[in-house]
């Protein structure tokens, strides 16, 4: 072997090349890997599944998963169609033509147990607000003893007051559910 004289590059490992190769074809070493890159990069081409769970949830990935079907992606076209003249009517396309419809029978079938389902919420959530409200009236008597600056009168008068203020809220909730049903 010889040693690299004045004037020559030594890279990674290989022969001393001369200055002026070297300035002539600076990407030499670089070609072979680049080449590679292009004709194994060419064939890659993910395959896509399609799965709907048992709640209707589309899910697409490149991973296989039983029940799941494989989507055949057409090949991108080479330039974009024209756009036509006339304008198109924008069409409400809610699901996949597959996907199940519900009748209106049976959604309003829905709709009212649902509606009584939260009316009966309502109602009890209405008798715990009145529990509360009597709970916090006779909280906030004071025991023989006590006095309004302690911090066990406090504290029970304030959860005692949170307890009212959380059955109000869900009164209030429920009752903007039952605004929001058709």
């Amino acid at each position: 072997m010889r040693p690299a004289q004045a004037g020559s590059v030594k890279i990674a490992g290989f022969c001393p090349l001369a200055e002026e190769v070297h300035s002539i074809f600076p990407m030499r070493n670089f070609r072979l890997p680049f080449l590679m890159c292009l004709i194994l990069a060419a064939p890659a081409q993910a395959e896509i599944y399609k799965y709907v769970d048992e709640n209707g949830k589309v899910t697409f990935s490149d991973v296989y998963r039983k029940g799941s079907k494989r989507i055949a992606l057409p090949a991108a076209p080479a330039t974009l169609p024209a756009a036509s003249k006339a304008p198109r009517k924008a069409t409400q396309k809610l699901g996949p033509a597959d996907f199940p419809r519900i009748d209106a029978g049976t959604q309003k079938r829905r709709d009212d147990i649902r509606r009584q389902v939260l009316q009966d919420e309502i109602n009890g959530e209405t008798r715990n607000a009145e529990e509360a409200r009597r709970q916090l009236e006779l909280g906030e008597r004071l025991q023989p003893g006590e006095l309004e600056t302690d911090a066990t009168y406090r504290s029970r008068v304030e959860k005692l007051r949170t307890t009212l203020q959380q059955h109000e809220q869900n009164i209030t909730s429920i009752q903007r559910e039952l605004a929001n049903l058709k």
